[in-house]
């Protein structure tokens, strides 16, 4: 049987390998004890992941690492096919309905998979679970048992821990393949924008800027690609032509510190040009991520559903 890979990139070997040198390594930045930052260069096959982040406790042994061998690893080759595509202008990204899917898919995947995103989907799914609390009680003592726990609630605090983490996996899965979120992100404008000069994109693992609202005429997403461009998608003309006209190192600045500022333990760059600005921003202005979008907008649904 094949080896299953227990390494689980949550930013995927071949993104960081844009601003790999031709030792193949980038240059990572981390900050530990406190506020001391820390220089590493590192391999992309090693880097941006942990060990056992998509494993499934719950799974039958032989698929444990499905989430990531069944799953993420075809989504990101394919979506490094799109990215090549993307790059060279090739007009098959506006026929191939399977590789402009993929892009797609990528961006949402990357707006999903940090380990803190997942603690956050988890949390918000048990939240659910207490907010319909008085339907399942019902539905629950209509079928317990003479030997089962007097309560719903008694119920789930007997669960196996592994069953919430189970279950946070196969919904992750549903939303990286969001239909409704594929189709916007689909129809949206794509352009690369290249800087010339001096200046250079960082990335980390916070690497997309965008407000969520995909269907909002001045929305935007930001990926940068590489030390020397970055992908866009908008939703017209004139919200192009306006990201088009901005000033190339003043817009590259203003974006690597939003994306240095939402960092939560990594951001990469080709060298050490940028330590300064890596010191200063790192994790000082962090960004709502899209699950805590989410969970905000059902909290404020459910408050004004209950009566009264």
């Amino acid at each position: 049987m094949k080896e299953q890979p227990l390494y689980h990139h949550y930013l995927p070997a071949f993104y960081q390998s844009r601003w790999a040198g031709e030792n193949g390594k980038l240059r990572r930045f981390s900050k530990h004890h406190g506020d001391k930052l820390v220089a590493k260069w590192v391999s992309p096959k090693v880097s941006g992941g942990e060990e056992f982040l998509y494993s499934d406790p719950a799974a039958p042994p032989e698929s444990v690492q499905a989430v990531e061998t069944r799953f993420l690893q075809p989504l990101d080759t394919l979506a490094a096919e799109a990215l090549k595509a993307l790059e060279t202008d090739n007009p098959v990204m506006k026929r191939d309905s399977r590789l402009r899917s993929a892009w797609s898919r990528f961006l949402m995947s990357l707006m999903m998979r940090m380990p803190d995103h997942l603690e956050t989907l988890e949390s918000g799914l048990i939240e659910e679970w207490a907010q319909s609390m008085p339907e399942l009680e019902a539905a629950y003592a209509e079928k317990r048992g003479a030997n089962d726990p007097a309560t719903f609630a008694m119920y789930m605090a007997t669960r196996p821990e592994g069953e919430f983490r189970s279950w946070m996996l196969s919904v992750l899965k549903r939303l990286m393949d969001h239909a409704n979120i594929g189709e916007l992100l689909n129809n949206m404008r794509w352009f690369i924008r290249r800087i010339p000069g001096e200046g250079e994109f960082l990335t980390g693992d916070r690497p997309i800027i965008t407000w969520y609202e995909f269907a909002a005429r001045d929305s935007y997403i930001i990926l940068p690609i590489g030390p020397k461009a970055a992908f866009v998608a908008v939703n017209n003309v004139e919200t192009q032509q306006r990201i088009e006209a901005c000033e190339p190192n003043s817009w590259v600045m203003g974006l690597n510190k939003s994306i240095v500022g939402a960092a939560q333990k990594f951001v990469f760059a080709r060298d050490d040009s940028m330590k300064d600005v890596i010191a200063e921003n790192f994790g000082a202005k962090p960004r709502t991520t899209l699950f805590e979008y989410l969970i905000r907008f059902r909290r404020r649904r459910n408050e004004e559903a209950r009566p009264g």
